[in-house]
C-alpha cells in the first residue's frame, strides 16, 4: 500500500488529477533546473497555480519525490504485466522484439523521468527506494523469463539470462540518458531497428533468422 500523503481536498478524483499534474511538471523542472534549485513555488508557478493551492495536494518536495516514485513504479508494474501476458503466447524471438518495442517506446515517452531516475533513487529515504527497485526488478524478470524460454527452446544461446536481460534494458535507457547525442543522429525508429538486430545477435540468433524475423533492414515479420 502507498503511504498516505496529506491532502486538504476530500475529492479523491481531483486529488489524483492534481497530483498527476504536479508529478509531470516537477519532473520537467527537476531535469531542467536541478532538484535543489526547484522550489514548490516554482512548480506551482509553472502550473499556473497559487502557492497556496499546491499545498492542498503536497506538503513539501519530499512528498513530490514519493509521488513520482510511486506513480512511475505503479505504471511500470502495470505496463510490464501486460507485455508479459502478451509475450507468453508468442515465440521467444518475437516476444523479445515485442518487449523491446514496448520498453524503448516507454523510455522515449518518459525521457525526463529516465534522466531523473538516478537522482530520485538517491534522494528517497531507503524504505521508499524499494518501490522503485521492486518495479525495476519486475520489468527485468519479465524479460529474463522470455530469454529463459528462448534458451530452453534453443532459439537463444545465453549463459546468464539475467545479465543479458539487464544489458538489454540498459541499451533502452541509453536512448534517454544520451539523447544529446543519439537523438541528433538517429530517429527512434532507426535506433530501434538497429538495436533489435543487435539484441538478437547478443542472444545468439543466427544472421539468417534475424533477417527472417526483422527483414534485412527493418522490422519484417515480427
Amino acid at each position: 500500500m502507498p503511504k498516505a500523503i496529506r491532502a486538504l481536498s476530500h475529492d479523491e478524483k481531483l486529488v489524483s488529477e492534481r497530483r498527476r499534474q504536479i508529478i509531470a511538471c516537477a519532473i520537467d523542472l527537476f531535469v531542467k533546473n536541478g532538484f535543489d534549485e526547484t522550489t514548490i513555488a516554482d512548480i506551482a508557478s509553472e502550473l499556473g497555480w497559487s502557492k497556496g493551492l499546491i499545498y492542498h495536494y503536497v506538503s513539501n518536495k519530499s512528498d513530490v519525490l514519493y509521488l513520482i516514485a510511486y506513480d512511475q513504479a505503479e505504471g511500470t508494474i502495470q505496463g510490464f504485466s501486460a507485455i508479459g501476458d502478451r509475450c507468453c503466447g508468442i515465440a521467444p524471438i518475437k516476444a523479445v522484439l515485442a518487449y523491446i518495442d514496448y520498453y524503448y517506446g516507454v523510455v522515449d515517452q518518459t525521457q525526463n523521468y529516465q534522466i531523473f531516475l538516478n537522482q530520485l533513487a538517491a534522494r528517497l529515504p531507503r524504505k521508499d527506494r524499494k518501490i522503485l527497485f521492486d518495479a525495476d526488478r519486475f520489468a527485468l524478470d519479465v524479460l529474463d523469463n522470455i530469454i529463459k524460454r528462448g534458451v530452453k527452446s534453443r532459439d537463444f544461446a545465453v549463459e546468464n539470462t539475467m545479465l543479458m536481460a539487464h544489458n538489454i534494458l540498459i541499451i533502452g535507457r541509453v536512448w534517454a540518458d544520451r539523447r544529446w547525442f543519439l537523438q541528433k543522429n538517429f530517429t527512434l525508429g532507426e535506433y530501434m531497428t538497429i538495436q533489435r538486430r543487435a539484441v538478437l545477435r547478443m542472444l545468439g540468433v543466427t544472421a539468417a533468422r534475424i533477417d527472417e524475423v526483422t527483414g534485412a533492414g527493418g522490422k519484417g515479420k515480427a
